[in-house]
Order: structure tokens, then C-alpha cells, then sequence
């Protein structure tokens, strides 16, 4: 991922989790009045649902071939933007982003620390339970992993047997609600969304309800103990200092909401269902109001964007021309050694650009080592170039190419797997056919695909030109199946009794089990 594709992402996800955050807390009051305080937790569903549909893919307008291919003369030359001359203030941001992201996480895991070391010396009882030598913000139930309910000094003496029995259920309903890991999400979206204004208050607010919600199951569980619970809340000390990852007492949560929450009748099984729907309904709304918001991508049908790309590389010397007809979106490679013994590899992506242009991305190898990762903006039908050296200078590619968009093929000339197509000609004439073909070898990789070579034959039968025709995205099957094809000898084509030069495609493809070339006949 680029650093832009990455800023767009964390500013996408920033706006959904904003315009959900403002729904819920124009809603969560109502809601928690009619429905009820666990009605108003289950809102805050909505934020991470909207979240995960942005990072979903867009919605798709497919464009056709003739809106991908068509291009103005009077665009202008094509020109190269290697990586060293890209924008910089995508960067920047991100370093921002990153230093305001640590020094975030660095304020929570402080204030993390500073309550679990405040806790004293921690001691497991014989119940299970944890005894610690503090009391503000006790009890608590703190790690995600192997929670903890962490009680405080004089448990025994400060609560009533009835209270105390509240105070546990009370942690023990956020520990089986997952409640420590929602909290601790919500930590991890203050450090990605730290330049967020809303996201403070929004969160102080998420975490009543958890609480709210929590007293409501409580009490829902307990029936009459409304006055003991609510003497439990005074009888607990509150910490200022709040504990990103964990559940516990702290001045921060509305304590006269809570025991005046707790004189409301407990929601019946009408009033769960009804909170249930409400939830989803919303959260699903909400997500895919996100996901339809954003900018649609257009994408070109693959029957339509099919791009012939003309190369000729030299690399140290050693020269060779190739001929690739591909899919936009869909990968093409070469393989070529140089005169000095270095293998270059390359594998580039070819898509649609704005005004009329195309993008190729690729990445260049030397001897396996990444050496470049060049991007051209091209318009079709125009010569570019891109030329790399390795580190040490020792070996130079020079890749000279012109994209142009090609016709798509002839169904009654293209057959299907395993048959060859042949290029439409001016007078019925016979077809070319093998007369030796052996196999290529299979190349250590295992890579699997299908490679469509496009073969001139002379009118002796020689093989005078082979080219990749559609290529396989692997650079070692199609530079096998073309050294492959030069050792081919045919039966050559004849027009009115006379042998004639012609021209075959031939599909070569590689599995796992064997490596085959079908061939059959097909009239023009």
C-alpha cells in the first residue's frame, strides 16, 4: 500500500466513524429512555461496522473498452515518474500521522502503567479473585488476554455480603461480554485516529453505556437489590485517572446517572428484541451508507481492455524485441540475460489513467534484487522508456515500449483452450502445422499458468519469429515457452498448391501435473 492509497484509507475510515459516532449520540438518550441502557451500548455497533465498510472495495462502474482506449493526439509525449521525482507531502503526512500515533499510544501505555502499578503488591485469593493493596478505582477487571477481577483492600469489611456478591457480578458481566476488548479497541482507534476531535468525547460517552448497560444486567439478574447496589457505588473510591484497556470505577462515569438509572424497570424480552433490531438495522444501514459513499471505481470489462505492448530491451548489449497483448489490471513479464551475465527480470501492470492516459507500474530485478520500481503515465500509441542500472553500475536495462490498444479477437479466428488461432488472411490458404514440437521445459518455480505464443512461419516450415502473445504474469513460463518454440519445426501453409509463409497463435500451458501443448487445425 502507498502512502497515499494509506492516507486515504485512515481519512475514508476517520469520516465513516465520525458521521456513526454523531448518529449514535443523538441517539443513545432516546434510545436508552425507550429501550433502555443496553439499547444505547449496542448503537456504538454502528462505528466499527461503518470502519469495515470502507476498507471494503467500492462500488464498480464498468467502463467499456472504447471510453479505456480512447486517447487524444493531442495529449503529448509519454513521460517517466521514477520514484525518486513522486510527491513527498504524502510522506510528510504519514510521519506526522505515525509520530502523533506513537506519542498517543505512549500516553495510554503511561497511564496503563501507572494504574496497574498503583495497585500495589497483587495477590491471587483462594476464590479466584485478586486481592490488591490499593482501593481507588477497585474493583476492577483489567488484561485482555487472562482477565483479572482485581478487588480492593478490605473487600470483606468495606461491603456487605449482598454488596459484595453486586460488586463481582458487576465484573463479571463486563469480563463475559468481551468488554475489556471493546475498551481496548477503542484505545487502538484513539492512536489511529488521534487527529479526530469528536473521537475523545465520543469515546467517554461509549464507555457510559457500557457501564449503564452493565448495571442493567446487574440489576436485571439481581431483581430486589436496587439499595444494595446502589450502596455498593458510593462505598467505591473513584480514581481520576482513567484505564485505557480494562473496567473499572472512575470518577469520569455519571455516578447520580447510574443509581438514578437504577429506579427504571428492567427491558422485557419485547423491548431485547426490538434493542436487537434496532442495532442491526442501523449498524447495517450506517455501513452501507459508508460503503456507497465512496467514489466509485471504474474499472474496464476485461473483454474490452485488451493493450498490445511493444518492448525492445537491451541490456548490456544483448537485444531483444517482445510483443505482449494483455488484460488492463492483469500482470505481464520478461526474462532476459545480459551480455554480461545478469539476469533481468520484469513484471509490469498496465491500467487506465485519468484524461485519456495509462499507467504502467512494474518492478525490475537483477539477478532476483529489486533494482527499480518505475511508474509511466503514457498515452497510447506513444514510445516511452525507462532505463536502470544495477547498484554497482555493472549492468544497464534499457526498456524502450508503446502501449496501443488492441482489437479484440476474432471469435470465429480464436478457439478454445488448447487450439490455435490464426490471423484472418486475404485468401483462403491452408494453415501451418507442427510438424516436431517438444515441450518446454517446466521452470523450478512451479508457477502455473498459460502462455499464447504468436509464431511466423516461413514458407519452408522454419520458425522466423515467436512472440508472447498474451502473457502468462509469470516472466519464467513465458520466456520457457518461447525458447521452447524456436526449436519448433512446421509443416508449412500453401495457397493454390505453393507453399506460403503464415502465421499461428499457439497456447502453451503449465500445471502441476505435466506440461502440454494442444494443437488442432483450425480453417481460416
Amino acid at each position: 500500500m502507498s502512502s497515499t492509497e494509506f492516507l486515504n484509507a485512515l481519512l475514508m475510515t476517520a469520516l465513516a466513524s465520525s458521521a456513526a459516532m454523531a448518529v449514535v449520540m443523538l441517539l443513545r438518550r432516546p434510545v436508552r429512555h425507550w429501550l433502555g441502557a443496553s439499547a444505547a451500548y449496542l448503537l456504538w455497533l454502528a462505528v466499527p461496522v461503518a470502519v469495515g465498510a470502507v476498507l471494503l472495495p467500492a462500488p464498480r462502474v464498468a467502463a467499456t473498452a472504447m471510453q479505456a482506449a480512447s486517447t487524444s493526439p493531442s495529449i503529448g509525449t509519454a513521460f517517466v515518474v521514477p520514484l525518486q521525482s513522486l510527491p513527498t507531502w504524502p510522506l510528510l503526512l504519514v510521519g506526522i500521522w505515525a509520530c502523533g500515533a506513537l506519542l498517543m499510544a505512549a500516553g495510554l501505555i503511561r497511564q496503563q502503567r501507572r494504574f496497574v502499578h498503583g495497585l500495589g503488591r497483587v495477590e491471587r485469593r483462594a476464590d479466584g479473585f485478586w486481592q490488591a493493596q490499593a482501593v481507588l478505582g477497585l474493583p476492577a477487571a483489567i488484561h485482555v488476554w487472562r482477565p483479572r477481577i482485581v478487588l480492593p483492600a478490605g473487600f470483606e469489611q468495606r461491603y456487605t455480603p449482598q454488596e459484595r456478591q453486586l460488586v463481582l457480578l458487576h465484573e463479571q458481566t463486563h469480563v463475559r461480554r468481551g468488554d475489556i476488548v471493546v475498551n481496548a479497541l477503542l484505545a487502538v482507534m484513539q492512536c489511529l485516529h488521534w487527529f479526530n476531535p469528536l473521537l475523545p468525547f465520543a469515546l467517554r460517552r461509549c464507555r457510559d453505556d457500557q457501564e449503564l448497560s452493565c448495571d442493567e444486567r446487574v440489576v436485571a439478574r439481581m431483581g430486589g437489590a436496587r439499595r444494595s447496589y446502589g450502596n455498593a457505588m458510593l462505598k467505591t473510591g473513584l480514581v481520576l485517572s482513567p484505564l485505557p484497556v480494562g473496567c473499572h470505577w472512575q470518577d469520569q462515569h455519571p455516578l447520580k446517572e447510574r443509581i438514578a438509572m437504577l429506579k427504571r424497570p428492567v427491558p422485557g424480552r419485547k423491548q431485547w428484541l426490538a434493542m436487537v433490531m434496532l442495532s442491526v438495522g442501523m449498524s447495517s444501514g450506517l455501513g452501507y451508507a459508508a460503503w456507497a459513499a465512496q467514489p466509485a471505481r471504474q474499472e474496464v470489462a476485461s473483454t474490452g481492455a485488451l493493450y498490445a505492448v511493444a518492448l525492445e530491451v537491451d541490456a548490456d548489449g544483448e537485444r531483444q524485441q517482445f510483443q505482449i497483448r494483455e488484460h488492463a489490471g492483469k500482470p505481464f513479464a520478461f526474462a532476459l540475460q545480459s551480455g554480461k551475465g545478469v539476469t533481468w527480470n520484469a513484471e509490469f501492470t498496465l491500467d487506465a489513467a485519468d484524461a485519456g492516459k495509462l499507467r504502467l507500474s512494474g518492478e525490475l530485478k537483477a539477478d532476483g534484487v529489486v533494482v527499480s520500481r518505475p511508474v509511466l503515465s503514457i498515452a497510447a500509441d506513444t514510445s516511452a522508456g525507462i532505463k536502470v542500472s544495477t547498484a554497482d553500475g555493472r549492468s544497464v536495462l534499457d526498456v524502450e515500449l508503446q502501449v496501443s490498444p488492441a482489437a479484440v479477437a476474432n471469435p470465429n479466428a480464436t478457439a478454445g483452450n488448447g487450439r490455435i488461432s490464426v490471423e484472418p488472411q486475404s485468401t483462403p490458404a491452408s494453415i501451418p502445422s507442427f510438424a516436431t514440437m517438444s515441450p518446454p521445459r517446466y521452470p523450478p518455480s512451479m508457477h502455473t499458468g498459460e502462455v499464447w505464443l504468436k509464431i511466423d512461419v516461413a514458407a519452408d516450415g522454419a520458425v522466423t519469429s515467436v512472440v508472447v502473445d498474451t502473457s502468462s504474469g509469470h516472466a519464467d513460463l513465458d520466456a520457457a515457452a518461447v525458447e521452447a518454440a524456436r526449436g519448433w519445426t512446421m509443416n508449412p501453409g500453401s495457397r493454390n498448391g505453393e507453399a506460403v509463409a503464415g502465421q499461428v497463435r499457439v497456447p502453451v500451458r503449465f500445471d502441476m501435473d505435466e506440461t502440454e501443448t494442444e494443437t488442432s487445425d483450425v480453417t481460416s
